[in-house]
This record gives structure tokens, sequence and C-alpha cells, in this order.
């Protein structure tokens, strides 16, 4: 896979409830991107990121895995997160290397307790949110139900972008509510254009959802909502992407993994809907002062990375995978482990697609990837260039959360306070010294 700049680059969490399809989204995902030649199946134990023989024991994801895929110029990071609670550790995991977190719902079970969790988790994170009701050929789907149940559990932030045409149970036609045009997917997997069907009164209350929903974003637009007044095309289609970007609208998506239909939809919003890593992937973290330090998502700047989670490979030994926020990870970049303050040696850098390892030159600013053969580094830990000594925090703080000069201070040595249990001033080098 070619590299990417962070303006191109998608890092998307997908976290729900135990059994929402989770893992069957993402293997959709990766099959319509040719990211995989086979559409893997849960019951049949040959999912891309359901690999490890527990999970296939189990059939259900115990621990995060990754995968990315390209789709119409843009690189998205999948991050396939565990549902069950016993497992929650690895949702910490997938949402600190992501920007944006797609739950996934049940379109027969609805919002479950593990929604509101993953909702939470996307919230603490500081993540973007999307909804993609899942499982919608089951005859005992009920869309409109669930998607009324999203609106009144997270409220009017909650907003329709593709809904289904139902017919005697089934939901072969898919209506994209941005351009009014409606898709009919067949069984073999094909999709085409149809005509716009008579959804009657429920039509216009889906798109006063989506007026509702853009209201939300900005003064003005609230006042001539209020005043009856119509929003343009414009305004709908750059309201809710700035909506999106912001946090204040959360866009509701369908479809049904197994047969990958409406999957494309997804996919296509996405591109334009979702923040890249360049405008989501920055962070503050905090220097040998315990002063609060910007991180910009820069590949000419010095490194930084975070790595989120450490693996025992049964064949390469310990991987640990990274997320880069600032520079390059590339086994001619110095960096050192700001928990130990020793230098790290990178040898090779690696491209993860599930089990299955690729290597690449580099991982660059706002990418993802592993590096094996790190002893002494562990999750939490940030690996940076000797030339500017920084800690990413775990979990993130992101710029969203900048807070005026004296009371960010304030909070950033509260917060740089907790990390002297884990870098203890006897392990420091001579290069480092403890935060105050």
């Amino acid at each position: 896979m070619k590299q990417y700049d962070a303006k191109k680059i998608l890092n998307i969490a997908l976290a729900g409830h135990s059994g929402c399809g989770k893992t069957s989204v993402a293997e959709s995902i990766l099959y319509l991107a040719k990211a995989s030649d086979r559409l893997g199946k849960i019951a049949d134990g040959n999912t891309t990121l359901d690999f490890d023989s527990e999970e296939i024991k189990r059939q259900a994801s115990i621990m995060t895995a990754v995968a990315p895929i390209e789709w119409k110029g843009t690189k998205i990071n999948l991050i396939d997160t565990p549902g069950l609670f016993d497992f929650a550790g690895g949702v910490a995991e997938g949402m600190r290397a992501a920007d944006t977190a797609l739950i996934v719902v049940s379109g027969k079970d609805g919002v479950n307790v593990g929604t509101e969790k993953a909702v939470e988790a996307a919230d603490k994170a500081g993540l973007t949110k999307v909804f993609f009701v899942n499982g919608l050929c089951d005859e005992d789907a009920r869309f409109y139900r669930v998607f009324e149940t999203l609106k009144s559990t997270f409220g009017p932030s909650v907003c329709p972008v593709v809904v289904p045409h139902i017919v005697d149970g089934q939901a072969n036609t898919y209506v994209n509510l941005f351009d009014y045009k409606a898709y009919e997917y067949g069984a073999n997997g094909a999709v085409k254009p149809t005509a716009l069907p008579d959804m009657g009164a429920r039509l216009e209350g889906l798109r006063e959802a989506i007026k509702e929903a853009v209201a939300e974003t900005s003064e003005e637009l609230l006042d001539k909502f209020l005043m009856g007044e119509e929003f343009t095309p414009e305004e709908i289609i750059l309201g809710v992407s700035q909506g999106v970007k912001d946090g204040s609208i959360c866009p509701v998506f369908c479809g049904d993994a197994h047969n990958t239909f409406a999957i494309d939809q997804l996919l296509n919003s996405l591109t334009w809907l979702a923040p890249s890593a360049a405008v989501k992937a920055e962070e503050i973290g905090v220097d040998l002062d315990g002063e609060p330090v910007e991180v910009s998502v820069n590949i000419n700047a010095a490194t930084a990375a975070i790595v989120f989670k450490t693996v025992a490979d049964p064949f390469i030994g310990r991987l640990s995978y990274v997320k880069v926020v600032s520079g390059k990870i590339a086994p001619d970049v110095p960096v050192i482990n700001m928990r130990t303050g020793s230098p790290e040696r990178i040898s090779k850098v690696l491209t993860m697609t599930g089990k299955k390892q690729s290597d690449t030159d580099y991982i660059g600013a706002g990418d993802i990837g592993a590096i094996p053969k790190l002893v002494a580094t562990k999750t939490g830990d940030t690996l940076c260039s000797p030339l500017r000594k920084v800690i990413l925090l775990f979990p993130a703080t992101p710029w969203r959360f900048i807070l005026p000069k004296r009371a960010m201070r304030t909070r950033w040595r509260r917060l740089s306070a907790s990390w002297q249990t884990r870098i203890p001033p006897s392990s420091l080098s001579a290069t480092t010294k403890p935060t105050k």
C-alpha cells in the first residue's frame, strides 16, 4: 500500500454491543475495498480481524485488530474493538488510536448497554461519532424503531443519512437523503440506481430530522430553523459536514454487512464526512517540566508516537502497535522511550491487516502501524525524537479541550503528576528528568 498524507488518512474504530456485527461490517468493508479476496464469516471462523483461536472459538472479538483499506483516494485504518465487557481494555486501545468512532447498532436489538458505553468512550476520547444500523436483511430488524431510540437516547444531534425502504420485510432499497437518490441491492452484491420510492410523510420527517441537526451547528442556522425558513442544499451539506467534524452531529447509516448492502454508501460518505488525521489527530502532550506541548500532525516535524497496543506474536515476538502523531517512525529515525528514557532501536516497521504483516518504509504522521521486537516498550509509552521530548497521554487529550493558559497549566500539572508513577525517576537516563 502506498504512503498517504495525513489529509487523506481516516482512523476509524468500530465499537458497539457484543453481537451487533462490528467485525462483519469490517469484513464487508475489506471485501468491497478489495483488501480481502473473500467475505469472511464469523460462523466459519475465517474473518480477517477475528483471527485468534480464542476469538474463533467464542465467535466474538476479544482483542483490538487493525486493517487498512484504500477507498477513492483515501486510506482508512479500520480498528475493530471487542464488544464483550470483559475486554473493555481493547476498546480503550482502539479509541486511543482512532479519530472517529463507527458505532454499530443491531437493527433487531437496537440500543444496548454496549452502545451507550461505546458512545461514552468516544466522548471521553473526543472522537467524532457515526452510527451504522446493521443487519437490516433480518426480517425481525426494525430500523425506524432503532432510529427513534437513538434520537431519544443521544439527542437531536442524531441525523439520518441513509435509510431503508422496506417492502414485505425486505430491505433491498436504500435512500440517500443527501442526494435524494435510491439504490437497489441484489443478492449477488450488484447495486443499481432506482426510482425514489414512495415513502409518504416518513421521508419528509427524516429530512426534517436533518434540518433539526443542522440547526444545532450554528446560531444563524438555528434562527433560520426557528423562523421556519428552508435551508438551501448547500447549507445542509456544509452544515452536516461541519457538524460531523466538530461532533455536534452524529450521522446514521444503515445496511446489512452479511450481504454488503449499503456499505458502499457508508464508505463514500465517510471519505468526506469523517475528519482526517490532519484535522483530528493533533494533540497536546506534556514536556519534561509538566507543561503542555502542542503536537501537530506534520510529517516534517520531530517524531512523537503513542504505543496503543502490545501483543506477543508467535513468530516475531513482541509487536508494538503505534499511532504516529508527528514526524515518522522508520528504521533510520532515532527515537527514545519516554518512560524508560532509553533509545529504542527500530529494525523495521510494518503495516498490519489482521495478523498479516507487510513491510513498509515508514509510518507517517497521522498513520497507524506496528514495530516488532521493542522489548522494553509497553502499551501507553511515548516514542519521540531526542530533539523534542514529549509525553503523549493515554487516553489522549484532543485539541478541543485546550483551556485558557492558567487553567490549562493547572489541569496539565494534575495530569502530568499521574505520570510520575509511570516514569519512576530511578529508571530515567541522564538525558531525561521526571515531570514536576
